[in-house]
């Protein structure tokens, strides 16, 4: 049976929309244990999940998509195959574009626009680093480097704790972070720090201050005012609109 094209609120329960400059940028919430016949989309799409998870059925294989997943599909010439990844930056900046459609003002049709090539330049980058001119795959080291940031986000580390960590130096680290990530090594944790945090406060019911120390800010003030710079609100309501 022939898949058919669906927009990407098909059974969802909730969506809020923008279209801005060619992008249609969709918030869509769907119902726990919902199931979907094959299908593709409208357009070229990117989703990326933002909270809870859902088992898709890729190249005919079942993959589970927890959070932080991105889900694409042709978008030539940027991505132009069907994919997976997963990334907690990429998840920040949707979790940003995710705020700005909570708060819409007269200035949100820029900043989403802006977050959406931002999270289509990273995850090209990330997805085929060799299709960009000049820029070699990332060497293994550097890619233990980022995974060492993922899996010890909470922790204080120091460029040079990397560093060492992967065998390289400092500055040698810091310079190839920036090139093959687009950004460097400290925004880097820190979004991944505040992507976290994103979630436990949308899933959990755990003190603010607590999460502030679990994903390695120094006080709750600090977590705050961060929190905010990103998100454009406070974290708790951040968890009051996305609990709604």
């Amino acid at each position: 049976m022939p898949e058919r094209a669906v927009p990407v609120t098909l059974g969802s329960s909730w969506s809020r929309r923008i279209d801005v400059d060619g992008f249609r940028v969709t918030r869509v919430r769907f119902p726990p244990l919902l199931k979907l016949p094959l299908h593709t989309h409208e357009r070229a799409t990117v989703a990326v999940i933002l909270n809870g998870s859902f088992d898709g059925l890729m190249r005919s294989a079942s993959r589970p998509c927890p959070a932080a997943s991105v889900l694409l599909e042709p978008f030539a010439p940027v991505l132009g195959e069907v994919g997976y990844t997963r990334d907690l930056v990429v998840a920040a900046l949707g979790q940003r574009v995710a705020a700005e459609l909570r708060a819409p003002d007269d200035v949100t049709p820029l900043a989403v626009e802006g977050l959406i090539l931002e999270m289509l330049a990273l995850t090209a980058r990330l997805r085929s680093a060799t299709e960009h001119a000049g820029v070699r795959p990332p060497p293994r080291w550097l890619a233990e480097a980022r995974a060492l940031l993922h899996d010890r986000r909470g922790e204080h580390l120091l460029v040079s704790d990397v560093a060492d960590a992967v065998g390289v130096h400092p500055v040698h680290l810091a310079r190839a972070f920036r090139l093959h990530y687009g950004t460097p090594v400290g925004t880097y944790l820190r979004s991944l720090r505040l992507a976290w945090a994103a979630a436990r406060l949308t899933d959990s019911d755990d003190g603010i201050a607590q999460i502030a120390l679990q994903a390695g800010f120094f006080d709750q003030s600090h977590f705050s005012r961060a929190f905010k710079r990103q998100f454009r609100l406070t974290p708790l309501a951040y968890r009051k609109a996305a609990r709604r």
